[in-house]
C-alpha cells in the first residue's frame, strides 16, 4: 500500500511539473510536493547553469524568497562551496564534517545534519545543469530514495527548460521586427523614460509616542504588583509599582532601633559627664555614632519609599501584559513602563534595505492606517536612522519616525499602537531609474561592482 502511494505521489508530482506556469509556480511545486515521494525537512532550489552564479529560486514552506535573510545568503554560500566539487554534476549526500570550519559552524545552527546534492540534469542537452535542489533532514538516504530522486531531477530540468524557453509576448515581438515601428517604439520609451517622477518607497508602520517619560525600577527587588493597567490615566502621584518590602521595612525597623540606642548612650554619657570628666571625651565619638545611625535610618527610610513607584507626572500607561510583571525580580535602571501623552504622537517606520531610497529630514510623508484606509494623513520625516537594524523578521531595515503634521490633519490624533502603511518620498528621479532601480541594484551587486 505504502509502494502505491509513493507511485501515486509521483504521477501527480510529474503532473503538476507539466502543468506550472510560471518559474514561481514550479519552484514552488518543486521544493514542496515534492515531499510526497522523498521525505525531507527543509527543500531549497538554487537556478544557475554548470553549477555557476547559484541564487535560491525557492524554499519550502516559504512563499516569498527573502534575498536579505541569513539563511539564503549562507544556503547560497553553501553551493558555491559545494559546486566546486569534482563531481557536482553527480547527486551526493554531504555533512558538515566535511565541510570548512565556518560553513559547518553555520550548517549546525541553520539546517539538520545531512544534505543531498540534487543536480537538476537536461539529458537532451548533454546533460547541461540547469540549477540544484537541495535537500536537508537528519537521517541518511537509502538507495530507493535516490534512485527516485535522480528520476524526479530529469523531470525538473525538462520543465525549468520548457519554460524558459517560453517567449512572452511574441506576436508583439513579431510586430516589432519592422525598422519603422521598432524605431518609434524606442524613442517613444527613450522620451517616456525620461520623464521625471517622485521616488517613493512603501513601509509598515506604527504609531509610538513622542518623548515619553520612562518609568524604570529605582531599586533591585521583585515586582508585587502593578497598580495600573496599560492606557489607563494617571496623575502625578497616582501609584504606579508595588515592590516587594518585606525586607527593606525590617531594614528601617533596625535602623530606626539602632538609632534610638545611639541616641540614648549619648544622653546618658552627657548627664554622667558632669559627675565623672572621662565621660566628657566619649562625646564627640558617641555624637558621630549618632549622626551615622541617623543617615543609615534615612538611607533605610528611601528605600522603602521608593518600594511603591508613583507616577512623576500625568500620562497614559503604554504596558505589555500586566500579569508578566507579578512576581518579576528586576535590577536597577530595567524599564517597567512608559507614560505617554496621548495626543504627542508620532509614526515609526522600518524601510527595509532593498526599499531603501535616499531620505532628507523633512521629506514628505503619507500615512495609511488600517482604521481608515482611504483618508491619508499628512506627515514630515523627522529621523531618518544611519544604519540598519535586524528586525524581528529577521530582516535588515532602517528605522524611521514621522511627525504628523497637524496643520493638514486637523484630525484628533490616533491612538498609540495603531498600525498602518506608509508612502516615503525622496528625490525626483527619472521614469526609468524609478522602474529599474532594484534590475540595477541587483546586476551591481551580481557583477560585484
Amino acid at each position: 500500500m505504502e509502494l502505491n502511494q509513493q507511485f501515486a505521489a509521483l504521477l501527480g508530482l510529474e503532473s503538476a511539473l507539466r502543468q506550472a506556469g510560471s518559474l514561481a509556480q514550479l519552484g514552488y511545486t518543486i521544493v514542496n510536493q515534492s515531499h510526497g515521494c522523498v521525505p525531507y525537512s527543509q527543500g531549497v532550489l538554487l537556478l544557475g547553469e554548470q553549477g555557476r552564479h547559484l541564487r535560491v529560486a525557492a524554499v519550502s514552506d516559504i512563499p516569498v524568497v527573502d534575498a536579505t535573510s541569513p539563511f539564503i545568503a549562507w544556503t547560497e554560500r553553501l553551493a558555491r562551496h559545494l559546486a566546486q566539487s569534482a563531481s557536482f554534476d553527480q547527486l551526493q549526500q554531504w555533512e558538515p564534517a566535511q565541510l570548512p570550519e565556518a560553513l559547518a559552524r553555520e550548517w549546525r545552527e541553520m539546517a539538520p545534519e545531512r544534505l543531498l546534492w540534487v543536480p537538476l540534469r537536461l539529458a537532451a542537452d548533454d546533460g547541461r545543469q540547469l540549477g540544484v535542489l537541495l535537500l536537508f533532514r537528519p537521517t541518511a538516504w537509502d538507495e530507493r530514495e535516490r534512485g527516485v530522486l535522480t528520476h524526479l531531477a530529469g523531470t525538473m530540468a525538462h520543465a525549468l527548460f520548457a519554460l524558459q524557453r517560453r517567449l512572452p509576448f511574441q506576436r508583439l515581438v513579431q510586430r516589432l521586427r519592422r525598422r519603422r515601428v521598432m524605431l518609434g517604439v524606442v524613442l517613444g520609451l527613450l522620451l517616456i523614460m525620461a520623464v521625471p517622477v517622485r521616488l517613493s518607497a512603501l513601509t509598515p508602520i506604527r504609531v509610538i509616542a513622542r518623548d515619553p517619560q520612562v518609568i524604570s525600577a529605582p531599586l533591585n527587588g521583585a515586582v508585587t504588583r502593578l497598580e495600573v493597567m496599560p492606557n489607563q490615566s494617571v496623575q502625578r502621584g497616582d501609584p504606579l509599582v508595588q515592590f516587594e518590602d518585606t525586607e527593606l521595612a525590617s531594614a528601617f525597623e533596625v535602623a530606626q532601633r539602632a538609632l534610638l540606642v545611639a541616641e540614648a548612650e549619648l544622653k546618658t554619657t552627657q548627664q554622667s559627664g558632669f559627675m565623672d570628666p572621662r565621660k566628657k571625651a566619649q562625646l564627640a565619638e558617641l555624637a558621630s555614632r549618632v549622626r551615622l545611625r541617623q543617615a543609615e535610618r534615612d538611607h533605610a527610610r528611601s528605600r522603602l519609599e521608593k518600594a511603591r513607584l508613583t507616577a512623576p507626572g500625568p500620562g497614559v500607561v503604554v504596558l505589555g501584559d500586566p500579569d508578566g510583571w507579578k512576581g518579576r525580580p528586576v535590577n536597577i535602571g530595567e524599564r517597567i513602563m512608559l507614560l505617554a501623552d496621548p495626543a504627542a504622537v508620532e509614526v515609526e517606520a522600518m524601510l527595509t534595505v532593498k526599499d531603501a531610497i535616499a531620505l532628507r529630514q523633512g521629506a514628505e510623508v503619507r500615512v495609511f492606517f488600517d482604521s481608515d484606509p482611504l483618508s491619508a494623513r499628512a506627515a514630515r520625516l523627522h529621523h531618518a536612522g544611519y544604519e540598519p537594524q535586524r528586525t524581528p523578521e529577521g530582516t535588515l531595515a532602517y528605522r524611521l519616525v514621522a511627525r504628523l503634521d497637524e496643520s493638514a490633519s486637523p484630525a484628533a490624533p490616533p491612538r498609540i499602537g495603531t498600525s498602518g502603511t506608509a508612502k516615503v518620498y525622496g528625490e525626483r528621479v527619472s521614469l526609468f531609474f524609478y522602474l529599474f532601480r532594484r534590475p540595477i541594484t541587483s546586476a551591481r551587486q551580481w557583477l560585484g561592482w
